[in-house]
């Protein structure tokens, strides 16, 4: 399942990229991400609880930054295993920092998510949608993180 979509935070590109390189900040406007554990620079681990409309869905998931072009693009794989369905998930996403004004960074995110076992049988319109309403809630986080700064 391919999912393309964009949203706009209202701060400078440089201090967003900032925030997307530090994988604790980051983590903190994660919906749903608990327990983050640092493996290594480029490597991390963290339980997700992620809420579709009929059932809450525990993950341990594991995320590596598998490439980073300076202030501009990121590209993030993660494979989540259900702590409590058969199956697992793995997601890659292309994230792109684009300047709209000098306070005002337009993010564009493209994903690749694949799911197995009974985690698959929830359905693509039902898993876009949650992904979708996480897309917003992780926008709505990180442009309060701004907010808190200012």
């Amino acid at each position: 399942m391919k999912i393309n979509d964009s949203f706009t935070i209202n701060a400078a590109k440089d201090d967003v990229w900032t925030v997307f390189m530090d994988v604790e900040k980051l983590a903190s406007c994660v919906p749903g991400c608990n327990d983050l554990v640092a493996l290594s620079e480029t490597e991390y681990e963290a339980d997700m609880i992620v809420k579709t409309k009929f059932m809450t869905i525990k993950f341990k998931a594991n995320g590596i930054l598998k490439d980073a072009i300076e202030g501009e693009e990121l590209k993030v794989e993660m494979v989540g295993k259900p702590m409590k369905l058969a199956g697992l998930f793995k997601s890659k996403m292309n994230v792109q920092l684009e300047e709209v004004s000098a306070n005002e960074t337009k993010i564009l995110y493209e994903m690749d998510l694949q799911m197995t076992g009974r985690l698959a049988t929830l359905g693509d319109i039902l898993m876009r949608g949650t992904v979708k309403k996480s897309a917003d809630e992780f926008a709505d986080n990180v442009q309060e993180l701004f907010a808190e700064v200012h």
